[in-house]
C-alpha cells in the first residue's frame, strides 16, 4: 500500500508501507541517500556487542527538494532532509538515531508518518555533565525547533514505521562525539513486555529528570516555506531571534 505524503509534506512522495521505500515523482535534483548500518550504530547503543537488530536500522535522505526551488534554496544556505526510522529493537532497546548535538545552529522538524519521541538534552561546560532533558512527544502533523547548543536523538517506540522531515541551515556541522563516548543519548527506551522503560544512562556523570512536552500541531507542511525562506532565516542566524524563534 503505498501512502501519498503531498498533502503533509508539501513534496510529490509517497510512501510504501509494506516495502518501506519512499517514491520521489516530482521532478527533484540530486538527493543523496544514506544508511546507518547495525555496526555503525553500535557505539551508540547500551549493549554495543548486541547481535539482533534490524539492519540498516534507519535511513536518511538529504537535499529533498524541487528542481525549480534548487537555486532558492541554495542562496539561503538550506537543507531539508527526511528520516525512516522502521520499527524494531536492538537487544531490547527501541531503534534510535545515533545523536549528536547542534552548534551553533537549530534545526525544525516536523513527522510526515508515525509517532516520534525526540530526546533533547543540554549541559553547561562539560558534556558529561546534562543540565537538562526533555522528552518530545510527536505525531503526524506536529512540528517541534531543536534549539542551537541542544543534542537530540530520536526513538521510535511504537509498531509502525517514522517518518520525518527537518530544515536545517546547510552550514550546520554535527558532534556525535559526546554521544559516542557515552553509549548514546541520557537516556535509554527499553522494551518491557507492554511497558517502556526510560533509564538514565549510568556513562553520563550526571542527569536530571526528563520534562516531558508535546510537539505542536500545524496544518502547513515545513516544505511550504519555500515560498517565504526568510521566515526561516533563524536558522542560519539564531542569534538575530533570541527569546523569539524558540516559539516554533
Amino acid at each position: 500500500m503505498a501512502l501519498d505524503l503531498q498533502k503533509i509534506s508539501g513534496l510529490p512522495i509517497s510512501f510504501d508501507l509494506k516495502s518501506l521505500k519512499l517514491e520521489f515523482q516530482g521532478d527533484f535534483p540530486f538527493i543523496k541517500k544514506s544508511e546507518r548500518s547495525l555496526d555503525e550504530l553500535r557505539p551508540y547503543l547500551k549493549n554495543p556487542e548486541a547481535k539482533n537488530g534490524p539492519d540498516p536500522v534507519y535511513y536518511v535522505w538529504r537535499y529533498v527538494h524541487l528542481k525549480n526551488d534548487d537555486k532558492k534554496i541554495k542562496t539561503h544556505n538550506l537543507r531539508y532532509d527526511i528520516t525512516l526510522i522502521p520499527p524494531g529493537k536492538v537487544d531490547g532497546e527501541f531503534v534510535k538515531t545515533a545523536g549528536h548535538y547542534h552548534l551553533p545552529y537549530p534545526e525544525i522538524f516536523e513527522i510526515l508518518y508515525g509517532r516520534a519521541y525526540f530526546l533533547i538534552q543540554s549541559f553547561d561546560n562539560n558534556p558529561e555533565n546534562i543540565k537538562s532533558v526533555l522528552l518530545i512527544e510527536a505525531g503526524s502533523g506536529e512540528k517541534l525547533l531543536i534549539p542551537a547548543g541542544y543534542g537530540h536523538n530520536v526513538i521510535n517506540v511504537f509498531n509502525e514505521p517514522l517518518l520525518t522531515a527537518n530544515w536545517v541551515s546547510d552550514k550546520a556541522v554535527y558532534d556525535y562525539e559526546s554521544y559516542k563516548n557515552n553509549h548514546g543519548a541520557s537516556y535509554y527506551f527499553l522494551d518491557n513486555g507492554n511497558l517502556i522503560d526510560i533509564v538514565k544512562n549510568p556513562n553520563y556523570d550526571s542527569v536530571p529528570e526528563i520534562k516531558k512536552i508535546r510537539a505542536k500541531k500545524d496544518p502547513l507542511p515545513l516544505y511550504s516555506l519555500i515560498n517565504n525562506l526568510d521566515e526561516l532565516r533563524f536558522l542560519n542566524y539564531p542569534e538575530e531571534f533570541e527569546g523569539e524563534w524558540r516559539n516554533w
